[in-house]
């Protein structure tokens, strides 16, 4: 009888530490799952005719009324830099312009929120024309 009572014991101890395992990375996973990058729609990027003055624009309906930020690298492996930051409308929709000598890239960022993880958006390279 005792060893019978011993062995579902431990039977059930085990079946509980897997059980809590399961919800601990379910709840992770969920969490995780939940916090999706911002929506950038519409994004944009172009020259003023042919002045070497340019402008990225474009829409992020996550996130109304806040600073969205322009960031340039300077070569490949070089890492990226803040240039200005802009505060959207209060539908989300934001206008960047500025120039920079050629080889330049640029991206928009979207910091992350408790609700929305980060969202990086490319704008494009200067290039020779």
């Amino acid at each position: 009888m005792r060893t019978s009572s011993r062995l579902i014991a431990s039977f059930l101890a085990i079946f509980a530490l897997v059980a809590l395992s399961f919800v601990g990375t379910a709840s992770a996973e969920v969490s995780e799952k939940a916090r999706q990058p911002h929506k950038v729609i519409g994004l944009k990027a172009g020259e003023y005719g042919n002045t070497g003055k340019f402008f990225a624009k474009g829409q992020v309906t996550t996130y109304k009324n806040k600073f969205v930020k322009l960031q340039k690298k300077k070569c490949n492996s070089c890492t990226y830099k803040p240039v200005t930051q802009k505060k959207t409308t209060g539908t989300g929709k934001f206008l960047f312009n500025f120039d920079g000598p050629r080889g330049t890239c640029f991206r928009v960022l979207v910091p992350g929120t408790s609700q929305f993880k980060p969202a990086y958006r490319p704008v494009g390279c200067i290039v020779a024309q």
